[in-house]
C-alpha cells in the first residue's frame, strides 16, 4: 500500500491528524499525539509507504511538532519492517 499525503495548509497537530485518517486507519480510543501514532504505526502490517509532501508550511507553522514528528517517523520505521515513511 502507498499513500501520498500533502501537508499543506496544515497550521497545528489535529490538522495532520484529520488528513492522516483518511490514509490510515485510526482505532476509535487513538489519542491524537504521537506516542500514539507511533503505536498505530508499529500496528501496521502489511507493507505501508507513506510519503509525506509539501511539507514546507507545515515545517514554518508547527516547527517543533514537525521536528518531533519526523523522528517518531523514524522509529515506527526502525520497530515496524513493512513500514517506510518519507518527507518530501
Amino acid at each position: 500500500m502507498k499513500h501520498t499525503i500533502s501537508l499543506a495548509k496544515m497550521y497545528n497537530p489535529d490538522d495532520f491528524y484529520d488528513q492522516l485518517e483518511k490514509y490510515v486507519e485510526i482505532p476509535p480510543y487513538f489519542d491524537r499525539n504521537l506516542d500514539g501514532l507511533r503505536d498505530v504505526f508499529k500496528m501496521i502490517n502489511e507493507h505501508t509507504e507513506i510519503l509525506f509532501t509539501d511539507t514546507a508550511e507545515a515545517e514554518v507553522m508547527m516547527s517543533k511538532y514537525m521536528k518531533n514528528l519526523r523522528k517518531t517517523c523514524a522509529v515506527a520505521c526502525a520497530e515496524n519492517d513493512k513500514l517506510s515513511i518519507g518527507f518530501e
